[in-house]
């Protein structure tokens, strides 16, 4: 069996690039590591089918160990500092990349109440904590707000106008009460009126036993 060795091409195009495409540095280097570590063949078999020296054969090996131990060292200290950062920390990592706090909770092993804190304590940090509190308070009226946005946008209508607006429908709603309790108050005094002057053209009736001359009188 033969082994084509050129990188990214097919086995029928081997032997043509072979002859009219050799490797280059980058291409031989790769292939001095792919032989030497996958196929494990022996620095005069790798020389034989790379086209290079013995001598180029150790140094390109050992800047590939070089990386790998930089590779393993990075991420050994990346290990090492994610397990130092605190529950906060981790969970705010999380929350960037989209986690919600249901989710918080499953992957950093805590309770609920404590997911909901990092999530409002990272909203702050985001300038969004307000965003996220009028949410919560007014999440049944968004539709109809949103309505009165549209409104504004297509009559040109500024958040001011809306103020003013309802600053005077306060005061007509304080006005139609007041004019409501003057009416009640004017038809208590008109029936308290009604009822003392009602009485005083009453006559007034005289205890029975009196003499005849004090009934007559009346």
């Amino acid at each position: 069996m033969v082994t084509c060795y050129h990188l990214n091409s097919s086995f029928f195009n081997c032997y043509l690039l072979e002859f009219t495409n050799p490797l280059n540095q980058w291409e031989k280097q790769e292939l001095i590591i792919k032989l030497r570590k996958e196929e494990g063949k022996t620095y005069r078999e790798i020389a034989h089918i790379a086209g290079v020296s013995l001598r180029d054969i150790k140094p390109t090996l050992r800047k590939y160990e070089r990386k790998l131990q930089t590779k393993k060292r990075e991420e050994n200290n990346q290990k090492t500092t994610t397990k130092k950062l605190s529950l906060s920390s981790q969970a705010f990592i999380l929350y960037q990349d989209g986690k919600k706090p249901s989710d918080v909770k499953v992957l950093l092993d805590i309770p609920f109440k404590l997911a909901i804190r990092y999530w409002k304590q990272y909203l702050k940090s985001i300038g969004m904590f307000e965003s996220y509190e009028f949410y919560q308070d007014h999440s049944y009226d968004i539709p109809s707000l949103l309505s009165i946005n549209n409104f504004m946008k297509r009559n040109n209508v500024y958040g001011n106008d809306i103020v003013k607006i309802l600053r005077q429908i306060q005061d007509v709603i304080s006005l139609n009460k007041m004019i409501s309790n003057l009416k009640e108050e004017f038809q208590q005094t008109k029936n308290y009126y009604s009822i003392n002057q009602n009485t005083n053209y009453l006559p007034q009736l005289l205890p029975l036993g009196l003499p005849s001359y004090y009934y007559e009188q009346f």
